[in-house]
């Protein structure tokens, strides 16, 4: 069993439970049990409990102060001292102000991975926790025994297996509809753009075709005026040569 160091999870708990105000899935309450009963199963619990309030913070945008110090303290609990570093980098990094504490928390927790900066704030993958070993006690593992083999227990597993798997379906169905709408919305802009470059191409050739035109109309006046000028000045010659014979 991993060593048991709760006494500065709790108030710390306690603290984003108050910032939070029904955004944490832990109530205070049940958070007390921990002190006194601090088994790895029950570190799991709260680990996931504030990964999902982190979660649904980053989805509404605000993180509200000391969720990432206290999944980071669950974390190192629960052996995962790199993933505890970075949670504790992000408490410091959205609250400079907690540096100090945080900077404890380290230095008591993660001491290995003090010179690691690094941090992530995406959303927390909650699948990562159910691969976290952790070791039961003689009652919880009985517990779990009685609940393999409660028929009801079995029922609801089903039945939660069963709506994750609609709703994955659901998700899949989504994904798909977005993506056959999206490359539709695609098709319909490049026929769009080509029909604009068909007509761009058609008007073009519209304006060539009369710019020639134009240019062989203003050509044949050119000539015949030209013309009708030789012509004018044939008689003007042919009339002076006359006079001058007469004369």
């Amino acid at each position: 069993m991993k060593k048991v160091i709760i006494t500065l999870l709790l108030p710390c708990c306690m603290l984003a439970a108050c910032y939070n105000e029904g955004r944490l899935v832990v109530n205070p309450a049940p958070l007390a049990q921990y002190q006194f009963k601090p088994t790895e199963a029950r570190m799991l619990e709260t680990a996931k409990a504030y990964a999902e309030a982190i979660n649904q913070n980053l989805k509404q945008g605000a993180i509200h102060p000391g969720l990432y110090a206290d999944y980071g303290v669950a974390l190192a609990r629960l052996g995962c001292l790199e993933q505890a570093n970075t949670m504790f980098n992000n408490e410091k990094a959205f609250f400079p102000n907690s540096t100090t504490y945080v900077d404890y928390l380290i230095s008591t927790f993660t001491p290995n991975q003090a010179s690691d900066k690094h941090i992530d704030t995406t959303k927390i993958d909650l699948k990562t926790l159910d691969t976290i070993h952790i070791t039961l006690t003689p009652e919880e593992a009985s517990i779990q025994r009685q609940l393999e083999n409660d028929p009801e227990y079995q029922r609801q597993l089903k039945q939660q297996l069963k709506e994750e798997k609609e709703q994955k379906a659901l998700a899949t169905k989504k994904a798909k509809k977005e993506l056959a709408k999206a490359k539709e919305k695609e098709r319909k802009a490049k026929a769009a753009a080509k029909a604009k470059a068909q007509k761009e191409k058609e008007a073009a050739k519209k304006a060539a075709d009369k710019a020639k035109k134009q240019e062989a109309k203003e050509a044949e006046k050119a000539r015949r005026e030209a013309e009708k000028a030789k012509k004018q000045e044939n008689r003007s010659t042919k009339k002076t040569k006359n006079q001058s014979e007469q004369e």
